[in-house]
């Protein structure tokens, strides 16, 4: 939702300057000097005041952002809040659209607490942070009636229901077009839609970024490090090898493991062997129920099948106290694996701007890894391992060779090849290099971005047999059959994600940036329109989603879920006078002002 800027005030009046005895000089004197200096000024800024009602009044507008519906990308109002444990900054809102219903969203306003959408860090206490505004907006009105909206293009229009009220979304379905949502994708006509490169990056979510790391031992990297590689200083740095005579060399992975420091509600699960560990969970269940507990985690023994099984994280605290009430060492053994293999869990679509709102999460798999890597001794190739559905595309950059390859799960012949230009330093010796590297599939689609420049056409995936295509459960629905299954589940979303990989052929590299990212995840709303069915978009009319979809009131749970041409206001293009929260020290007394926030001035694409 937007709120319109206003302009207050008017300009002063002023008269002409005059000498003492009400005669104007024949000599310009000092006085008259500064008189007409003054009194050009003021005509200038009588002529800008004239210009910006002008643009404002034909041109442009300028709105304030009062919810989340389009976060993080663009944001409503908010707390900035810097992670204790990694430093991240990240932004935690504060009000939301009418899609969150305090009741059943579990929202308590005297209870606020933030989770670190980078490190996992929970029960951020944000209650002492001040309250920034949201982005504020300048919206080139009238384009659209020079042309069409765009798919994925952000849109300002007037409320269909309350004209007097206007809303910020992202145009998704065009008009007579039929559109679906499915497992978090966005279907027209029957195919997947498909966003390109600059698109990618307009509406791309971070999970996770190498520069913010927790200096903990209790804490982990969401890279499995293995052979060469190793985490120094803030960096993964894969160490010098020579390759083999016949001039290959094996490739040493970084391999994705998404570790979660706490909480989730997704399942694990461990056997159980022995006599004894029908007792050994007697008496654990006996100390459970007898004494007041802090976990929010739920713990079962599933007798059919012999297994101990978890929701979330199990708390180093349940861990010591179930290994002090058993009896047996297999018990104990138990749970010390089930402790260690519930930290794993699925890339969710969580939103650290939604710490305060209770909602389920959808596991993703739509994902985008950013990576600037160095070299003094060029490695014979750099491997990326891609997975889309049931197939893993294998990228390979040549560095030597300057060629860079795509190639098919299984296949030995590349299905896309380039040339690979870098920029290269040489010594007597060595030829350094660096490279950014950006590889997605979002959309089912593979795409290879070096240096900023996508290296060749696109690669679209289609469905094989073995690739359901159809709504994936919440995390919180896989337990909700018993359990049975419910830990297969969550390990199946685990190994898929798990074969994206980084890795290194010969030579050496360092990693000096790492970033993970997902794509926007639409969630089922209140499945009113184009959720459970298709819904055909009409003649003149659009259909509109938020980024951050699980609390956007948007086209999906609108009873009209069509926002017609006529509504539309205009493009936003840029996010201008930013403020954020500051403190002056006036005459002994600290006042709070605002002060302008430079960092958050961009343009919207």
């Amino acid at each position: 939702r937007l709120q319109p800027v206003k302009q207050i005030g008017k300009m002063p009046a002023h008269a002409p300057f005059q000498s003492e005895n009400g005669v104007k000089s024949t000599k310009p004197s000092t006085a008259e000097h500064d008189s007409r200096w003054l009194r050009n000024l003021m005509e200038l800024s009588i002529l800008f005041v004239m210009a910006v009602i002008m643009l404002r009044g034909f041109f442009l507008e300028g709105y304030l952002i009062s919810t989340g519906s389009m976060a993080p990308g663009l944001l409503g109002l908010h707390k900035q809040i810097a992670c204790p444990s990694c430093q991240h900054s990240f932004a935690f809102g504060v009000t939301f659209d009418e899609s969150v219903d305090d009741a059943d969203a579990g929202i308590n306003l005297s209870d606020r607490y933030a989770t670190c959408p980078n490190c996992g860090q929970a029960n951020i206490n944000v209650s002492s942070t001040p309250t920034n505004h949201g982005d504020q907006l300048l919206v080139h009105k009238g384009v659209f009636e020079l042309r069409r909206p765009r798919r994925w293009e952000t849109v300002v229009f007037r409320n269909p229901t309350s004209p007097g009220e206007a809303y910020l979304k992202r145009v998704v379905g065009l008009p007579g077009e039929s559109l679906q949502v499915i497992d978090g994708d966005l279907f027209i006509e029957g195919s997947v839609a498909r966003k390109d490169y600059q698109t990618q990056k307009d509406m791309r979510i971070e999970v996770f970024d190498m520069a913010h790391l927790v200096p903990t031992d209790e804490w982990e990297i969401p890279w499995k490090t293995s052979g060469r590689w190793q985490l120094l200083d803030r960096k993964l740095t894969c160490a010098n090898v020579a390759a083999t005579e016949s001039g290959n060399a094996a490739v040493d992975w970084l391999q994705l493991r998404n570790w979660r420091w706490s909480g989730g509600n997704h399942y694990s699960e461990v056997p159980l062997q022995g006599e004894s560990v029908e007792a050994d969970w007697q008496n654990c269940q006996e100390e459970m129920e007898s004494r007041p507990l802090s976990w929010v985690t739920r713990l079962e023994f599933d007798r059919e099948r012999m297994v101990l099984r978890l929701r979330g994280v199990m708390p180093y605290q349940m861990q010591r106290d179930l290994v002090l009430w058993a009896d047996s060492n297999a018990f104990r053994q138990a749970v010390y694996r089930l402790a260690a293999l519930s930290h794993l869990s699925p890339v969710t679509d969580r939103y650290g701007y939604n710490s305060l709102v209770s909602s389920p999460e959808f596991p993703v798999h739509d994902l985008m890894v950013d990576a600037d890597i160095e070299w003094s001794q060029p490695p014979t190739a750099v491997v990326l391992q891609v997975p889309v559905g049931s197939e893993i595309f294998r990228v390979e950059l040549h560095l030597k060779k300057g060629i860079a390859r795509l190639l098919a799960d299984g296949a030995a012949q590349p299905v896309r090849e380039s040339r690979l230009n870098l920029s290269t330093t040489t010594d007597s010796n060595n030829v350094s290099g660096r490279l950014k590297i950006e590889v997605s599939n979002f959309d089912r689609r593979v795409l290879l971005v070096v240096n900023g420049v996508p290296l060749f056409e696109p690669l679209d995936v289609g469905f094989r047999d073995t690739d359901a295509l159809q709504a994936r459960p919440s995390i919180e629905t896989f337990g909700l059959d018993g359990g049975d299954g419910a830990a297969q589940r969550t390990a199946e979303f685990v190994n898929r994600q798990n074969r994206w990989a980084l890795g290194i052929a010969g030579g050496e590299a360092t990693v000096e940036s790492l970033r993970l990212y997902r794509d926007v995840h639409y969630t089922p709303g209140r499945r009113a329109n184009g959720v459970d069915s298709p819904y055909r978009v009409s003649e003149n009319t659009y259909f509109v989603q938020g980024d951050n979809s699980p609390v956007s009131s948007d086209s999906r749970s609108w009873p009209n879920p069509e926002v017609p041409h006529k509504l539309l206001v205009g493009k936003p293009f840029v996010v201008h006078l930013p403020s954020k929260p500051g403190k002056v020290m006036i005459g002994g007394f600290q006042l709070p002002i605002r002060i302008p926030d430079f960092g958050r001035i961009r343009y919207i694409r």
